[in-house]
């Protein structure tokens, strides 16, 4: 009968277990960030938000983006919060786009949807402004360059509602 060599066994069996151990902690912090990346519309009241939906592929998104980063600058400081909802199942080529396309407010990526559903999504781009108390004021699909000052009305009436 033949005998292995015990350190053949340990040289072999090493490196798969590394690469197992690997793997099995990639997943898991996969799991950690996409728990943490889960979207709770909750921690910004008090504030207004404008959820924008929005795709790498989607051109009239690529003239909405400059416009949010505008609106952005002008009013984060009197309580306005932006957040792009990316649509892309790939988040690679969300981010690919962004490089381009740079932002300046905050990304939250739902490959699977799952707020696009939520929130009856009927077409892209779409906004929804959503005042401090967590209500819905309006919502927007499309955007037209024509309509801007007509939105960023809005958004003022949001941020300084007349009592």
């Amino acid at each position: 009968m033949r005998h292995i060599n015990p350190s053949l066994i340990a040289v072999t069996l090493i490196p798969l277990l590394i690469f197992f151990v690997a793997v099995i902690d990639a997943a898991q912090q996969q799991g950690r960030e996409e728990q943490r990346s889960e979207f709770d519309l909750e921690q910004y009241r008090g504030r207004v938000v404008l959820l924008d939906f929005w795709a790498s592929w989607c051109d009239p998104c690529r003239e909405a983006l400059p416009w949010l980063n505008e609106m952005h600058r002008k009013y984060q400081g009197a309580g306005l919060e932006i957040i792009g909802i990316n649509l892309d199942e790939i988040r690679g080529e969300a981010q690919r786009f962004l490089t381009n396309t740079p932002v300046e407010f905050t990304i939250h990526y739902d490959p699977k949807g799952l707020l696009a559903k939520h929130y009856d999504l009927q077409g892209m781009p779409a906004s929804y402004l959503i005042g401090r108390d967590g209500r819905l004021l309006v919502k927007h699909t499309g955007f037209f360059r024509s309509q801007a000052a007509e939105r960023e009305a809005e958004i003022l009436q949001a941020l300084n509602p007349v009592h």
